[in-house]
This record gives C-alpha cells, structure tokens and sequence, in this order.
C-alpha cells in the first residue's frame, strides 16, 4: 500500500506541474525528450519502474505536442511495456490497445511501427493465461516481420522465440522447442556461434529441456549459453547471472542441493552487483535460495530468504503483482511443511488476493492458489474443502490449457492424493489414473512426472491389498528416476522406500530393510537430520523391526524418527501421530501397557489439534459432520490400539475402569469410523472400508460382551448387537437409503432421468473394463485407457449431480445419512412365537451366534478350532461332489457348533444371518444327528425340523418387516431362453389368463434331463461327472443335435436347458388355475431387452430360468443369460450391474439358474452379486442358488416351490415342502439336488 501511494503522491506532483508547464508557451526540444526516454530506459533496465513509468509518460507527452507521432509511440510502448513490468497487467493492456489503435491511425500502411504493440499485447495476455489470444497478436507480429523482412532477420527469430514461450506456458513443450529451434536455425545463419543472441536460444532450449527432466540436455545448453555470455559481457553480467540462476534450478531438480545453492549464491552476487539490493532479479535469487533451503529441511532460513525476497518484491513492484503473490505462495508452503498451517492460509489467501487482482479470476496464477490451499486443507484432513479447492483448480486448469496439460494432471494427482489420505482407493485410483495418462501423453513414458504417477498407483494398489500390482508400478517409477535422475536422486529415494514398503507388508523383511536403508543413505547425503524424509526412513526400518520382533532396535529408530517429526513439525501432525503410534506398538509387544497407552494418547493428540488431554481417561469426540482431524486411518488405528491394551489389562487384573475405558475408546473408535464411512463417495472405497474395519466391531462386541457378564447390564448386551449389525452389510444398507432418498426427496423427474442415464453408463463401462482386464495380461491397453478415462468422465458427472441432490433437496441428505440401526426388542416386536433369528459373528477363534426370538435375547460363544474352516470346505465339497462318507463326517459336528442347542422346542422356524464362510453354507443340509450308514431313510436333515430362510442384516429384515404391505395382486412374469430353437411356429411370448395349457408332469418327465444351468462360472468347482456337466468346456459333440440347435455366448457353445421350458410353462399354468395373470417368454423372445422392459416392475412374481455365472473377482461380471443374438441393442447377458439399474416392485424374484447366489465375498458386507443387485433393484425377496444346478430337479423343485407358495404357505415353508419333496425321490434325494436353492428375505 505505501509504494502504491508514493506512485499515487508522484503522479500528481507530475500532472499539476505539467498543467501549469501547459499554460507557459514552452519551446520544443528534442533532445530533452530523448533524455528523458534514455533515462526512463536506464530505471526501466535497473528495476525502478516508477521513475521510469514518469519519464516515459513526460517525454511521450512531449512527442506528442510537437506531433513526433513515432518517437511518442515509442514512449507509449515502452510505457505500456513497463507497467507490464510492474505486474499492472490491466493498465497494460488497456495502454497497450490504445497504442495499438493510435498506430493503426497514424502510420496507415506502414506496419513496421505497429508490430511492438502487437508484441505487448501478446506479453500481456499470455501472462493472463490467455494464450490463443496472445497466440494471434504474436503470429501476427511474427507475420508482419517476415513481410517486411523476410525470414532470416533478428526480429523474426525474436517472434519465433516470443510463440515458442507461449507454447511453453501451455505445456506443449514440443511445439515450444519447434519455434525455438527455427529462431536457432535463423540466429546461427545471421550470427556466429559465439554471439550473445546465439546464448539466448540455448537458453530457452535448456529451459524447455529442464521442464521435460532431460537433466543432462538443459546442462549443456545453459553451459553453453553461460560461456558464449561470459566471454561477450565478462562474469559480472546480468544475463551471466540469469543463466547461473537456471544451472542452479537443474541442480535443484538433480537433487543436488550443494551445487543449486552455489550457483545460485553466484547468480545473487552479479544481480547485486549490477543491480543493487533492491532490484527485482536479486528478489529472484533470494527466492530460488530459499526453495533450496526449504527443500533440505532448513525451514527457518529458507524464510528469512523469502522474507528478503518479498521485502524487494513490495517496494519495487508494490503489492499488487504476481511475483509478490509468489513470495507469499512460497512463504505459505513453508509454514505449511512446518505445520502452522493457519499460518500458511493466512499467506496462501494473500497470494490468491494479488493474483486475482493482478491476473484475473481465470488465470493460472489464480489455479495455483487454488491448489495450494487445497495441500494445506488436505494436510489439515479437511477433506471436503481441500476437495472444494482442488475442484476450483482444476476447473480453471482445465479452462484455460485444456485436458491433456501438466497442471491438469497435477490437480488429479492431488485429488487422489486426498481420496487415498482418506482411505477411498478406488476413487484414489481413478485420479491417479487419469493423471497418469495425461502424463504419458505430454511428457512421454520416461519422465519423472510419469514416474510420480506409477508410484501414486503403486501405493494405492499397496493399500488395496493388491502387493504384486503395487511392485510392479513402484519398479516401473524406480526405472525411469534412475534412468532420467540418476541414482543419488531423492525420487529415487522415495521409489526404495516404496518397494519396501511391499516387501515389508509381504514378509520379506530382511529385502525391505535393504531397499529402506538405500533410501536413507541417499536421504542422508542430500537432507539434513530433521527433515521429515530422513524421519519416514527411521519410522520404517522401525517397523520392520517390530515385525522382526527386535523390539529394542524398532524402539530406537521410533525414537529418531520421532525427534525428527517433532522438529520439523512441532507437536501435531500426522507423521509425530503415527511415530507416537508405532511406539505405542513397540512397548505393547513387550508387555509395557503403561507406555504403551501413553504412547498411543500422545498419537491421539497429535492427529487432533483441537483435542490435547494426554490423560488416558480420555478421548476426543466426533460430531457428526465436523472435520477436526488430520487423518482418520492414524485416529482410528490408534484409539482401536489404546481399546486394545486397556482390555488386556483388564484381562489381568479384573479392574472394571479400564473395561469401561476400552469400551468407551471402542464406541469413539466406531464414531469415527461410521463418520469416515459416510464421507466416501464410491461403493467399492465403502465395501473395502467395512472389510478393514470388522477387526473394530469384533473387539467392541467383545467388550461389550464382557461387560455383560461382568455388570449383567444388558444395555451392554444390546450393545454388543448393534456392533454386531455393524459388520453386516452397512454399505447395502446406505445405499438403499440412498435410493428410497431419491423416490421421497422431490428431485424432479428430468434430474432422476439423468441419474439413471449416468448409472446405466457407469454399469457399462465398469463391465467392459472389467471384461478387458480378465483377459490375457490384463488386455488391450488402449482399450483399458479409453474405458477408463470414460469412466473418469462420466463418474465426475455423476459427483456432480449427487452434490446438487445434496444441496439443493434437504430430505434427500437428511433420508440418506439417516440412521440405519436396529435393536433386538424392535426386532422381538416383528418376529413370532414359532420363529428365532440367528445372527452369527465369525472372528480366527470364536464364533458368536444372537439369538432373537420372540420373548428371548441372549447370544452363545462357540470357541474354533483349527479344523473348524476345514469343515467348511469339506462339507460344501462332499455335497458338490456327492461324497457321502465326506459330507456326513462333517455335517453333524457343524450343527452341534453352528446351531444353538438351548433353542425353545416351539421354534420351527429360523432366519439365519451369515458371516463371512458361512454366507456360502446351505444351512439346510446340516445333520441333527450322526449319520448312523441307514441309506433306506431319510437323513434328518436341519431341513426337517426347521424352515429357513436368510438375510443380509437384521436392519434389511426389519424393513421387510415394517414395510407397508403390498397389494397381494400375484401376477407372474416367467422367462427362459431355453437356448435352443423352438419346434412350433407360434408366439413364444404371452399366456394370456385364459389360456389353456396342457400341464406337463416334470417330476415323471424331467429325469432325463441332466443339463447344469451355469455356464463361464470361474470358481474352482469342478463338473460332477461328464455325462451330467454341461458347464462351459463341455464338448459340442454333446449338444450336435439340429433339433436342439445351440447358441453361443463369447464364442462358446452355451449348453441348452430343455426342462427350463415346461418348467416356466407349468408354473405359469399354476398361477392361472389361481385366477392370477401370467406371462411367459420363450427363446428369442426371452430377450435382455424384455427383462429391461419398464413393464417388469409391475410384477410381483419374477421367475428366470436360464443360465447363470458367478465372477468372485469382478462381481461386475457375474450375470444371466438371455436369448442371444435377438436384439441390437442389447448383447443378451443381464450384467449386474446393469440389475442395479432396474427397478423392480416384486415380491419374489426366482433365478433359477446356477450360482446366482454366489459372488465377491467380502468381510463385514456378505456376498457382493447378483442377490445384492436385486434387492437394491427392488425385490422384496429373492431365492438363488448357490452352486451349478441341475436342470432336471431344478423344475421339478421349482414347481413344486410354487404349488406350495400358491396353496397359501409362506415362501419359507413352500421352499421347504419343494425341497422334502426331492429328498422323497431317490433320484433326487442328495443335497447336492434340492440344497442349492435359499431364500433371501422373509
């Protein structure tokens, strides 16, 4: 403000002098007026450019009175020139335009003196980042050039090094060399090679060369243009001085912090030199020393040099110009490493301030800003804002230089830095991606930034639990930092850290510690003792220690890195949290509780700014939407640690306060988790974050569990319910929240349209990616690339669109994060005499199985032994592979485990809840008795004793429950391609209510029919014989028959399912005969197309008889087959994630077909497939299959199902009587027959 105001004080002096110097009839002189140009030149050179400005206006005035219209033109152009200097773009610009004008007036034809007004114009506009405009005024100086002077003159190499330095602010550093080079070609033709102009080319070559990391190549042009300007002006020369200040930046970027400092420590000597203290150039060099410095860790002297900079900066330039925003931007960087990050936004907001003043709202200066407030947010774990920043970046970035520039790609790499801080991977993934491309596209595959990428993607796919995916990225990073960098590199650095980071997390410790101690070395060589990569060293070699259990040497290097953190950030930040953490594990390993909890409050209070209390009594509060902490992971890793050691000392000493204090820390720990959860935006990053947090919900069950049995509180008992729902298909629930938000929200129809068109969009790219990535090395990379960044795009759209349900309907936000939580008395309410809900929790050791039923509550814990997942396995085999002896030494002790023994003898009926293993377990087929070799009657089978039905979580059951009741219209839609052609001519579509259909016996019929209805299936079960498999692989030769006629799916022969047909015609004739509507397609009508048909949500009966397949890798991928080739618009396989898409009202969906119950299981979220689809999509109920059926029983259970439902049994009992009624036929007595088939619902 004060040098704004002496310019202010100045201006006016001038212009009353000149008025009163206007009334005095003054003779013109000449030489005056060229004095005061001359002069104004020299301040202009020296960095004084208020004199100069005054100068230049005084002798234009002049010129002008005495009509020297092109000595005032100069005047002008220099005047506008210098207030470009001065960062007053604005007035530049309007100046610069007049001039432009003027000279279009006076000098009509002849150009030569209007090419300087050109070239301002274009200075003035690229600095705005508005480079196509800068572009035309610099083509058409350039233009003018050559016309009057053909193409090897000064002037023209100028323009063409002038066009070459927009193409550099872009990022088309190509085209930038191109226009450099030509200037070059003309140089070397008019010069000799030792002539300054010739050093002027090298220099803007060698920037180019340094911006694309070609090390090497920079260093030898800017050498050459140093010693062609050393031997034309001697050492102490400003251009000398400009060159030694870029050698010292290619250093910098080498990691050669000894030698950037020394040539930048020459550059500042000439500047001062020639220049004196308080020229901008000086201000340049304090600025790039103090890069240097803050780079090496020293943060305290690095400011003192930008503190010397922006004192320059402010009194030569004032307070309003783009290099005095840079001061500030680097200033905040400082604070921000340092940790005082208020004081790094207070600097930041400053920066953004100028630059928006000085460069405009759409500027690239103004992006940065915008960026840079985004890492201080990030760093301060305000996501959502550090979000909102990195979104106002980008969109500028991508404004002003378009998709495929460097800026760009750095705002995706920081947004996946900031998905990845919060746990999101996938989402983090994305990001990183995307950069990753736009990377590879700009700079080409052997380039640093490119590498930066690779490691990005290493690190998340690290995270993702995806170790040798992660190795390969981080080993691709390594190549190209030591290819371009060299091997002393502090990237290389990083890349050694990475790989030991795998090694270390797949076990090979003693490799880990080798490729951290390369790290370090070379950390060691370039960076002093506090800097927080020296600190990062220590933590890790720490920590392969701890998993080494030589706890002494992990303790030591805890400590240095600790000391470190602290000293480079003070007492809170992520980093001191997270070495107090690993502390924290060191002493609890050697029995040390006391330190230990003492370790992991001091983690606690260093993640938490607003929360300081180191007595362990205590722990911070999570309100529900409000982002006091940096990093989740770190807070919630260690308040589940502190939980941790507080229960064991209870185990030993029985003191009741450090139950309720585990406890306590436990329910803080869950707070947290469940806020993390509901700030994530992809389902896949919810999923992955239920999986990793079961280990929380089981250790608070626990504890509440113990103190139950310790207070015979049964709020506690209650408690330990609610965490057990916690890991029971949290994320289905949200999302079903989310979609009944959208039905009640009043989001207009237009915008649901839109949600529908984008969803189905991200369905299908999803299933093409993933399709691509199942085949041979991963697939067509060119294809991956386009499906990804497709997906990119349309899922930003989608953000978007949440984020205005969000904000502009209120009841869709409050509907969506509601509360989704039940209590065992609502439960109790619903459920009745004659039915129990088990609901099971399954840790390494233990099994927890709640018990609900009408008038009880209570909970049994089964200790596991090792054989317990043995039995498992062995009893879904002896069933798939119809091994009697095998199934039958498992199935009984399995039931004495998994089914309580106490259960009242009024209890026929029960709702099972699974846990991981047991989701894929046909609790039906467990024996309640040793099986005593009596083949002649039947096994007594769970089946018969109970009813039984499944469900996701006890919430989804309570919705059921209490959901209003729909009108009982029982209509039925019934499909089945049966793949093969149809032997009559008639319509395979309708069956009208009235029609009369000739009922097929297929329990007398269907024996012959031995066909299995999965098909591509890629879980390890194998066929169960070859005369009734007709999985994929079977031979064509089996199916040769014109009349059955195959059809083909992805090049394969799909096997036919004959008694699918009568199988759908029958039950279509059942519903008739009970008055009720039923329509049945067949064949090619039984289209993909049709199933999507608005229409299906009118049924409340769905039956599909057809081929189904179970993808545990790509649930994406799992799916069922419709008549293929009978739609161009479709490709006939019902993907699910095209069934998310649909929206269904029925009140059962049937898939009859193989392992439709199948798919990705995951911890704490159950089976993630088509039974999940399907629930979201809308139906109420579904009954799947959970291995390859066969097709002949299949229909014979499948009619006998509805016969039972139709006679007025519930879908439960009608299941059951279908299956006693197999067991009843030898032919279809084994369980492998009639135990596929559950129900999911109630």
């Amino acid at each position: 403000m004060k040098a704004s105001l002496v310019i202010a004080v100045a201006l006016a002096f001038f212009s009353i002098r000149f008025v009163q110097a206007q009334n005095k009839p003054i003779k013109y002189d000449p030489a005056l007026a060229r004095k005061w140009y001359n002069q104004a030149l020299n301040l202009q050179e020296k960095g004084d450019y208020n004199s100069s400005i005054l100068l230049f206006e005084k002798a234009s005035a002049l010129y002008k009175k005495h009509s020297q219209w092109t000595k005032q033109i100069d005047c002008d152009n220099e005047f506008s020139h210098t207030l470009f200097m001065m960062g007053r773009y604005n007035e530049a610009l309007q100046t610069a335009n007049q001039t432009l004008q003027e000279s279009l007036e006076k000098f009509k034809g002849d150009s030569t003196k209007i090419v300087k007004s050109y070239i301002n114009l274009g200075n003035v506009l690229q600095v705005k980042g508005e480079f196509e405009k800068a572009l035309a005024y610099q083509v058409t100086a350039l233009r003018i050039r050559r016309s009057i002077f053909g193409d090897t003159h000064p002037d023209v190499a100028n323009s063409y090094d002038q066009i070459g330095t927009i193409y550099f602010d872009k990022g088309e550093y190509d085209k930038s060399l191109g226009f450099h080079l030509k200037s070059l070609q003309i140089k070397r033709i008019l010069f000799t090679e030792t002539n300054p102009n010739i050093a002027n080319s090298y220099h803007y070559i060698g920037g180019i060369y340094l911006l694309k990391s070609e090390i090497d190549k920079a260093l030898e042009y800017f050498n050459k243009a140093v010693q062609i300007r050393r031997a034309a002006f001697g050492e102490i020369h400003k251009d000398v001085a400009f060159t030694y200040n870029n050698i010292g930046n290619t250093y910098h970027q080498k990691s050669e912090y000894g030698t950037a400092l020394e040539y930048h420590q020459k550059a500042l000597y000439i500047r001062r030199l020639v220049f004196g203290e308080m020229h901008p150039n000086v201000a340049d060099s304090y600025n790039n020393i103090g890069n240097v410095l803050q780079v090496k860790g020293e943060f305290n002297k690095a400011l003192e040099y930008h503190q010397k900079a922006l004192y320059i900066r402010r009194t030569a330039l004032g307070e309003n110009h783009a290099d005095v925003a840079q001061s500030y931007n680097y200033m905040g960087i400082i604070y921000q490493a340092k940790g005082e990050f208020d004081k790094s936004l207070e600097y930041h907001h400053t920066a953004l301030n100028i630059r928006r003043s000085a460069l405009g709202e759409s500027s690239a200066g103004v992006a940065d800003s915008y960026n840079q407030l985004g890492n201080v947010y990030y760093d301060k774990g305000e996501y959502e804002k550090a979000l909102e920043y990195y979104q106002k970046s980008l969109y500028i970035r991508r404004a002003v230089f378009g998709e495929t520039h460097q800026g760009v790609a750095n705002s995706y790499q920081n947004m996946g830095r900031m998905y990845f801080i919060k746990g999101e991977y996938d989402q983090a993934l994305e990001f990183h991606q995307q950069s990753l491309h736009i990377r590879r596209k700009v700079f080409g595959e052997k380039h640093p930034n490119v590498a930066f990428a690779y490691n990005n993607i290493g690190n998340t796919y690290l995270e993702k639990g995806e170790y040798d995916k992660a190795l390969e990225y981080h080993q691709k990073a390594l190549q190209i930092r030591q290819a371009v960098l060299g091997e002393t590199h502090l990237r290389v650095a990083n890349s050694y850290n990475d790989i030991g980071n795998v090694l270390a997390v797949k076990g090979e410790y003693d490799n880990a510690l080798e490729y951290y101690q390369k790290s370090l070395d070379i950390r060691h060589r370039a960076l002093n003792e506090i800097h927080p990569d020296v600190a990062e060293s220590y933590n890790k070699i720490g920590m392969v220690y701890q998993s080494k259990r030589e706890y002494e040497k992990a303790s030591h290097y805890h400590q240095k890195a600790l000391q470190s953190y602290r000293g480079a950030f003070g007492k809170t930040h992520p980093s001191v949290a997270d070495a107090y953490y690993q502390l924290g594990n060191v002493n609890f390993h050697e029995g040390a509780y006391t330190q230990a909890l003492q370790q992991y409050q001091q983690a606690i209070t260093a993640i938490v700014p607003s929360f300081s209390d180191t007595t362990i009594t205590f722990n911070p509060v999570f309100k529900s939407q409000t982002n006091s902490f940096l990093v989740s992971k770190t807070l919630l890793t260690s308040l589940q640690a502190k939980a941790k050691v507080l229960e064991v000392q209870f185990n030993q000493s029985h003191n009741l306060p450090d139950l309720l204090l585990a406890y306590q820390t436990s329910c803080s720990a869950d707070s947290l988790a469940h806020r993390t959860q509901q700030n994530f935006e992809r389902e896949s990053d919810k999923v992955a974050f239920t999986s990793s947090s079961v280990v929380l919900y089981q250790q608070a069950l626990a504890l509440c569990l113990k103190l139950y049995r310790f207070t015979k509180n049964k709020n506690y008992l209650n408690k330990a319910f609610y965490f057990a729902e916690r890991g029971k298909a949290s994320v289905l629930m949200t999302s079903l929240a989310e979609s009944k938000a959208k039905t009640f929200a009043g989001i207009p129809d237009s915008l649901l349209k839109q949600d529908q068109v984008i969803r189905t969009q991200i369905a299908q790219y999803s299933q093409r990616l993933a399709g691509e990535r199942t085949k041979t090395n991963e697939g067509d990379s060119s294809k991956l690339q386009n499906y990804e960044s497709q997906l990119f795009s349309i899922r930003r759209q989608q953000e978007s669109l949440i984020q205005q349900f969000e904000e502009f309907y209120p009841q869709y936000y409050a509907l969506k994060y509601q509360s989704a939580t039940v209590t065992p008395n609502q439960l109790q309410s619903q459920l009745d005499t004659k039915t129990a809900l088990l609901e099971y929790v399954v840790s390494d050791t233990l099994l927890q199985v709640f018990i609900v039923g009408r008038d009880f509550f209570k909970v049994e814990s089964v200790p596991l032994d090792s054989l317990f997942r043995r039995r498992l396995t062995a009893f879904r085999e002896g069933i798939l592979l119809q091994d009697q002896d095998l199934y039958e030494q498992v199935a009984y002790s399995l039931f004495k485990i998994l089914i309580p023994s106490n259960l009242p003898k009024s209890i026929n009926s029960l709702i099972i809840i699974p846990a991981g293993e047991l989701t894929s377990l046909p609790f039906e087929a467990l024996l309640t008795k040793p099986a005593d070799g009596n083949l002649s009657k039947p096994a007594a089978y769970l089946l018969s004793k109970y009813t039984i039905s499944y469900a996701y979580s006890a919430w989804l059951l309570y919705q059921r429950f209490t959901q209003e009741k729909a009108t009982p219209i029982k209509n039925l839609l019934a499909m089945a391609p049966v793949f093969v052609d149809s032997l009559n001519d008639g319509n395979d579509s309708t069956i009208l209510p009235n029609t009369s259909l000739q009922k097929s016996s297929l329990e007398s019929t269907s024996g012959t029919i031995t066909d299995n209805r999965g098909i591509l299936s890629n879980t390890t079960e194998q066929p169960f014989s070859k005369s009734n498999s007709r999985k994929h692989g079977v031979s064509s030769k089996a199916i040769n028959s014109k009349s059955l006629g195959s059809r083909s799916f992805r090049n394969q022969e799909i096997p036919p399912l004959i008694a699918s047909e009568q199988e759908v015609k029958t039950i279509a004739h059942l519903f008739q005969s009970k008055g009720a509507r039923a329509k049945v397609y067949l064949h090619h009508q039984a289209s993909e197309e049709q199933i999507k048909n608005e229409e299906v949500s009118g049924y409340n009966y769905i039956h599909l008889a057809t081929h189904g397949f179970a993808n545990e890798k790509y649930p994406e991928l799992s799916g069922l087959l419709f008549s293929q080739g009978s739609s161009n618009q479709e490709d006939g396989t019902l993907y699910t994630g095209e069934i998310y898409n649909m929206r269904l009202k029925a009140e059962l969906v049937t898939l009859s077909a193989c392992e439709t119950g199948l798919g990705k299981l995951v911890r704490g979220e159950g089976v993630i497939g088509l039974t999940r689809a399907l629930l979201y999509a809308g139906a109420k109920n579904v009954v799947v299959s959970l291995w390859n059926v066969n097709d002949g029983s299949t229909a014979v259970l499948m009619e006998n199902f509805y016969k039972a439902l139709l006679a007025g049994y519930d879908k439960a009992q009608a299941l059951q009587i279908a299956k006693q009624k197999l067991i009843q036929q030898s032919r279809y007595n084994q369980p492998f027959y009639w135990a596929p088939f559950v129900l999911i619902g109630k």
